[in-house]
């Protein structure tokens, strides 16, 4: 990709996913994305709580900060811009489209590809910036980005696939509500693991995907009691912390 269309592409498209969230409180159409969310007005059981997504906020700043830099004339042929350029481009593209359109038109299964995409970009400019030396403050922040993206997302996929089945497909086969919410567990902690074993999974990763899993738990113990979720949850956060330190202790070991 050509380098000036590579930073106007990443500089216009931070810009537009750091505003998207707000769409529907300035024109009106559609609803907030956190009210679409809930089904009929029932949390269920595998979304988070609501103060959850403040993850959100560094995230995106993160990535406005990472945009304005590599947009800077002096930064033009910078190799790690270079590298990455493509895939966040696509990253905060797909972003936006996902925001914007659950406002507007709520949960469908257009949302899959959208979420999938951007998780998608995400770990390709993760495996990207992998062993890459980073020289400088804002490059030294990617991690920080990529890390924290990747892990939330690792979650996000998964429940938005386990929401978008339920409202369009499977719910007339009257499935439980407790099955929706492991079947968003139990492939979001085996991804996250695999992603930790692949070595594309960094301490903010963690951070992330914990955060999702605490705020479940929250959802479970707090606001709408529901037991067995709340322990498969706990379990699911203690067997990704454990497995994350434990690999960093191999890895450690193999070094010496």
């Amino acid at each position: 990709m050509n380098d000036r269309l590579r930073q106007i592409l990443n500089l216009v498209l931070a810009v537009a996913q750091f505003a998207a969230p707000g769409f529907s409180a300035v024109t009106g159409i559609g609803g907030p994305i956190g009210r679409r969310a809930i089904d009929g007005g029932f949390l269920p059981p595998e979304q988070p709580a609501g103060w959850a997504f403040s993850i959100w906020f560094p995230i995106f700043a993160l990535g406005l900060a990472y945009a304005v830099h590599q947009a800077l004339p002096s930064a033009r042929e910078n190799p790690v811009y270079r590298r990455i350029g493509a895939a966040t481009a696509a990253m905060f593209a797909a972003g936006t489209a996902w925001m914007l359109w659950t406002q507007i038109f709520g949960s469908s299964v257009v949302l899959l590809p959208l979420i999938f995409g951007m998780y998608a970009a995400t770990m390709i400019a993760s495996a990207r910036l992998s062993g890459f030396a980073l020289e400088g403050r804002l490059p030294r922040l990617l991690p920080v980005l990529l890390g924290l993206q990747g892990g939330w997302l690792t979650a996000a996929i998964m429940l938005n696939t386990t929401s978008v089945v339920r409202g369009s497909m499977a719910e007339p086969f009257g499935v439980p509500m407790a099955v929706y919410a492991l079947a968003t567990l139990l492939p979001a902690t085996v991804l996250a693991m695999a992603t930790i074993l692949a070595r594309r999974a960094n301490g903010w990763f963690v951070f992330a995907f914990g955060w999702a899993l605490v705020a479940i738990a929250f959802t479970n113990i707090v606001t709408q009691p529901n037991w067995p979720i709340a322990a498969a949850t706990l379990a699911a956060l203690g067997a990704i912390v454990l497995g994350h330190q434990n690999f960093i202790r191999t890895l450690k070991i193999k070094e010496i």
